[in-house]
This record gives structure tokens, C-alpha cells and sequence, in this order.
């Protein structure tokens, strides 16, 4: 369920139709990996961030939060069917596999890895780097990096540059 809507778009880019996702995962002590406690949703229609959504978890983080679970009823609708955007989308199709393990998601596509096809040995590719070297850095009130509503809108601002083509391109063609 979209929460606030927002403009983030960039100027002269493809009419491209994608959500961009980002999750904000817990640790263990132990440094292994815990559950989701955010997810992002940055939704582009028509070549612009043209609404947003995020949810929040039942965490450590967020103790009274509802479950991943109990808002599934929410998250899959907005998600399936889509062309599915992430910056090294290891963690994002993870997440949403286990949830829903006979869906097929995606298209995915992975803006590290079109960074690192576009611009090879830039000497780094975090999100915030891109971003910064690209100057499509987003302004979402109150927020920063690690935040998975500003990095699912980053994410998409940056596959708004990176992806090919414009005037009528389509995801088509570099999803996986």
C-alpha cells in the first residue's frame, strides 16, 4: 500500500515501467544474516518514480510492527507481475522466494550489475557511490542510506540512468 507519493524522476530517461525494491535486513550476533525488518518500493511508470510505498516489520527493530506475513496480502500485489529492480538483487529475491517460493517474480534486474557492464573499474559500486558519481542522488525527506524507502528510490533513479535506450525502450531485453 502506497504510503506517500513523490516525484523523483530524471529528466529525458526512458518511459520505463519497474518497481524498485530494498529490503533493511537484521543480524544475528553472530553476524549471520536475520529477517527483513523494512522493505521499499520505489514504482516507475511512464520513466519516473511516480509513487512510493514501505513497509515495516516485526524486528528487534521494530518489535510492534506486524509480520513480513501478516502483510503479505499488501506486498504481493504490488510486487508481482512487475519488472523487479534491485542493487545486487541476491538479498531481495531471497527474501521474496522464500515467501512465496511457486511465484515467479521479476523480471529481475540488478543495477550493480549493469554499473559494472556500463562502467567497468570504477573504484567502487555501492549504491551511494553510483549515485553520487551519477548525481542522481534522491531527496526523501527525512531519510538517508539504509533506508529502505530512499535506497529502493535511489535504485530506481540509477536504473532510470543505466538502463538502455530511450523513447519507448522497455525492460525487455536486460532483465533476469
Amino acid at each position: 500500500m502506497p504510503t506517500s507519493k513523490s516525484r523523483h524522476d530524471v529528466p529525458g530517461r526512458a518511459p520505463l515501467d519497474f518497481v524498485a525494491i530494498d529490503f533493511e535486513t537484521s543480524c544475528h550476533a553472530d553476524g549471520r544474516p536475520g529477517g527483513p525488518w523494512q522493505l521499499g518500493a520505489a514504482f516507475v511508470r511512464g520513466g519516473e518514480v511516480a509513487d512510493t510505498a514501505e513497509w515495516f516489520f516485526k524486528s528487534p527493530e521494530r518489535p510492534d510492527a506486524p509480520s513480513f506475513m501478516d502483510q503479505w496480502s499488501e506486498i504481493f500485489p504490488a510486487l508481482s507481475g512487475s519488472a523487479l529492480v534491485a542493487h545486487n538483487i541476491a538479498t531481495e529475491r531471497t527474501i521474496l522466494t522464500k515467501a512465496a517460493p511457486l511465484t515467479r517474480w521479476g523480471p529481475w534486474i540488478d543495477t550493480l550489475q549493469l554499473a559494472r557492464a556500463r562502467f567497468p573499474g570504477l573504484p567502487g559500486y555501492s549504491l551511494g557511490e553510483l549515485c553520487g558519481r551519477l548525481s542522481v542522488v534522491p531527496a526523501v525527506e527525512g531519510r538517508t542510506w539504509h533506508d529502505g524507502l530512499f535506497d529502493a528510490v535511489a535504485c530506481a533513479r540509477l536504473a532510470l540512468v543505466l538502463l538502455p535506450g530511450r523513447n519507448g525502450s522497455t525492460t525487455e531485453g536486460v532483465a533476469r
